[in-house]
């Protein structure tokens, strides 16, 4: 069943969109309920890989080298994984999750409705909202707003113009 898309919705993505890109908007992930199966933006790789590689060295260093070795670097190649190559994982899927969001109304709201999501106004981190169970477009409606509204640069030229005219 798909749901038209009416004027209302796309000028208020667009909003959304303005907001982020002039970060007065952040967008931050709950990692534990976003990067599982099913979302828009998982990767299996990237929750495989960190786990699976020391895992693997390690077995093959029991088995080359001895057991002892072998488990202490297997133990040592989780913990420098799950701090600190989790940090730059966390970093690539915030990315996708920004991209996803601002590549169409559509994707939008697919993550949103997947969940994970929160967006947070950066003046105010007491104001956010939560994904699916928040609605983002009210969200957006009742702070950003005045994004909401085309502004055009008017020049000096037709500014004049203006003037004589209302003159």
């Amino acid at each position: 069943m798909s749901k038209r898309v009416n004027k209302a919705d796309l000028m208020v993505f667009k909003a959304l969109q303005r907001a982020l890109a002039d970060d007065k908007i952040h967008l931050c992930l709950i990692s534990s309920k976003i990067n599982t199966p099913g979302s828009p933006i998982y990767n299996p790789w990237e929750s495989l890989l960190p786990i699976l590689c020391p895992v693997l060295l390690g077995l093959i260093l029991i088995w080359a080298v001895g057991i002892l070795t072998g488990i202490i670097l297997m133990t040592l190649g989780v913990f420098l994984t799950s701090n600190l190559i989790r940090k730059k994982l966390e970093h690539r899927l915030l990315e996708r999750a920004l991209k996803t969001i601002n590549s169409d109304y559509k994707s939008c709201c697919e993550l949103w409705d997947f969940g994970g999501v929160v967006l947070v106004k950066a003046d105010d981190k007491q104001r956010g909202c939560i994904s699916p169970e928040g609605d983002w477009k009210e969200f957006v409606v009742r702070y950003f707003a005045d994004l909401m509204v085309e502004k055009t640069e008017v020049s000096p030229q037709q500014e004049e113009k203006n003037d004589e005219k209302a003159a």
